[in-house]
């Protein structure tokens, strides 16, 4: 079995599984299996989700406002941070930063009022929690894309016995993570996306709503 998947939180249980080959990227879609990605990101590249992949990655602290600093123009955190002033109905402002710790400093420094930050760090408030209040339900903040469907159960089952084993063992883990992925990753951040990420993977069958609040935000990008 063979997946295309990004170098984030999503291909986590694929490493620790052990059981796929991954070729790590975002570029067209070759002779792979399945796609694995930001639940936005696939919507953005235009392909279909069908299981959706670890919850509240993705959060806002320490509230939502009209000034907000978020990691890198065109990320999953900017489309949500955009897709909820539209929601909101305000003309709000983005301040993009390199890295998180810049993120961190430009709130200690009152630049911006909140920001976006995964919750690898342990804190804010969960997109997918604020976007229900809105009646928009993010199923999660990742995808898998199933193109081969007679490897599905497979596909599946791999990321599931992934996600067991990062239960059960996140140092571990951890350690596997950090010495797989083809960019440099702290430990402590993978270990904070265990930690407090909600560990999931389930069939997606209807994401119209979200899908077309990102389509909406990508049309303005």
């Amino acid at each position: 079995m063979k997946v295309q998947a990004a170098p984030g939180p999503v291909s986590y249980a694929f490493i620790v599984s052990g059981k796929v080959e991954l070729q790590f990227g975002k570029e067209e879609v070759g002779n792979v299996d399945a796609v694995a990605d930001s639940i936005t990101s696939l919507i953005k590249r235009d392909i279909r989700v069908d299981y959706c992949a670890l919850r509240k990655i993705m959060t806002v602290y320490p509230n939502f406002s009209d000034l907000v600093g978020v990691w890198r123009k065109g990320s999953a955190a900017d489309i949500l941070t955009r897709g909820l002033f539209k929601l909101k109905g305000i003309k709000g402002g983005i301040e993009y930063a390199d890295d998180w710790q810049s993120l961190m400093n430009m709130l200690k420094e009152g630049r911006v009022k909140s920001i976006t930050i995964s919750s690898a760090f342990g804190y804010g408030i969960p997109f997918e929690d604020i976007l229900v209040e809105h009646g928009i339900k993010m199923p999660a903040s990742c995808g898998i894309s199933i193109i081969n469907k007679n490897e599905e159960d497979g596909i599946v089952q791999a990321y599931r016995e992934g996600l067991d084993k990062m239960k059960e063992d996140p140092e571990g883990s951890a350690e596997k993570i950090v010495s797989t992925l083809p960019i440099k990753i702290p430990k402590n951040f993978v270990l904070g996306i265990i930690k407090n990420a909600e560990l999931t993977v389930e069939k997606l069958d209807d994401y119209s709503d979200f899908q077309r609040l990102v389509k909406e935000v990508l049309r303005e990008l």
